[in-house]
């Protein structure tokens, strides 16, 4: 579909004008609110939502129900501090998705409030964040460098100007348990707070999308977004196994090709998460362009299980010997220290007593009890974000 410069601005003109009537702007002023999206949105309150030119599509979707439109296509308004604005979301094909046909209207007697506004909530949100996950300090820095800071729209812009790829894939491996999830978490937290598109890719969906009616537009789907966003794909082994060990199958070649096939998708950070062995998984897929960083998470070190000890509420800092918490941890994962703690404060519920050596005795009986019966237990990314269980089995 192409669309000249005078469709784009006569469009532009017909979606401004409309809003504008519908909020009453004498004077209307159109802006991206970027990183500022999600606080203001979360303290605005939504309003009427307005057709262009008659035409108005809502969306069900349940997620994010707070920050997102509500609608496919049209116009929504918004209120906070006593100051209206407007959304427009009016895209009529997926190339036409950018900033051009999203974005947000204000009176300009309102503008500057409006900013202020914002950049107040923001600071607010960013003071309220939660910890980054318990990582060495080099491996934070790279996940964060590869995701976040990637897509900084500053940093996509000269990545595309000097020939670049503008999309980015990262391979997390390790263990169940050892902080994958707390990654992804933490990716996730950032990524949405600027605004920007989210999705949670699991085997299910992605079986799903291999039995749609058109197989290959459905599985390509999983791979875009509209503007600018993370996708994660969660313990996708059915089609990254090595075909040296597993029989070459049409899952792995339509996988592979809509990662990385004639179309190329851009402003995307794909993350990979699995708990298969590196020297398992296929080598085609692990070549650069599709996965541009591979990051191990084995379980933790004296070190890490001393920060991740710190974090824990005063109370029981104050009532445990911390150098014991840390031997007494040796060899376990994130999750396993996590639910010693977990066991710890259930038991001072009972009890009113701080008792670790009791944690110990009954996380052993815990884990002999499981062991018969581990196949039964949810894994993975998609679990956690479905049901509330921690991703790979864990707690971290």
């Amino acid at each position: 579909m192409s669309n000249t410069i005078a469709d784009f601005t006569a469009d532009h003109r017909a979606i401004v004008d409309t809003a504008a009537k519908a909020a009453g702007f004498s004077d209307p002023v159109v802006f991206d609110l970027d990183e500022f999206q999600t606080p203001l949105l979360e303290h605005a309150t939504r309003g009427a939502f307005v057709p262009v030119d008659g035409v108005f599509i809502r969306d069900w979707s349940p997620d994010w129900r707070k920050t997102r439109p509500g609608m496919m296509y049209g116009i929504r308004l918004y209120t906070v501090n006593g100051i209206t604005f407007a959304r427009s979301y009016c895209a009529s094909a997926p190339e036409l998705s950018c900033f051009g046909y999203d974005f947000f209207i204000v009176d300009r007697k309102d503008y500057v409030r409006l900013y202020r506004a914002a950049l107040r909530y923001k600071r607010a949100s960013d003071e309220e964040a939660e910890e980054p996950p318990v990582m060495p300090d080099g491996q934070r820095e790279t996940v964060w460098r590869n995701t976040i800071g990637f897509l900084d729209p500053r940093n996509l812009k000269r990545i595309r100007a000097l020939g670049g790829r503008a999309k980015r894939g990262l391979l997390l491996t390790g263990p169940p348990g050892n902080g994958k999830t707390s990654a992804c978490r933490w990716i996730r937290r950032e990524a949405e707070q600027r605004g920007w598109e989210v999705r949670i890719v699991g085997p299910d969906d992605y079986q799903a999308a291999r039995r749609d009616c058109n197989p290959a537009a459905a599985v390509k789907a999983l791979f875009q977004v509209t503007t600018r966003g993370v996708i994660f794909f969660d313990d996708m082994d059915v089609a990254l196994r090595d075909r040296d060990a597993k029989a070459d199958t049409d899952d792995q070649a339509v996988f592979l090709s809509s990662l990385d096939g004639i179309e190329v998708n851009e402003g995307v950070v794909y993350v990979f998460t699995t708990n298969c062995p590196i020297d398992r998984i296929d080598a085609a897929f692990r070549r650069p362009g599709r996965i541009d960083l591979t990051l191990q998470f084995p379980k933790p070190s004296a070190e890490l299980r001393r920060t991740l000890s710190n974090r824990w509420h005063q109370d029981i800092r104050s009532a445990l010997d911390l150098d014991a918490v840390v031997r007494d941890t040796a060899d376990m994962s994130f999750a396993e220290i996590e639910e010693l703690k977990n066991l710890l404060v259930l038991r001072f519920v009972d009890v009113n007593e701080w008792d670790w050596a009791w944690a110990k005795e009954q996380f052993r009986e815990n884990r002999s009890g499981l062991a018969s019966r581990r196949g039964d237990r949810p894994l993975g990314f998609v679990a956690a974000a479905t049901n509330g269980v921690a991703l790979n089995g864990s707690g971290h």
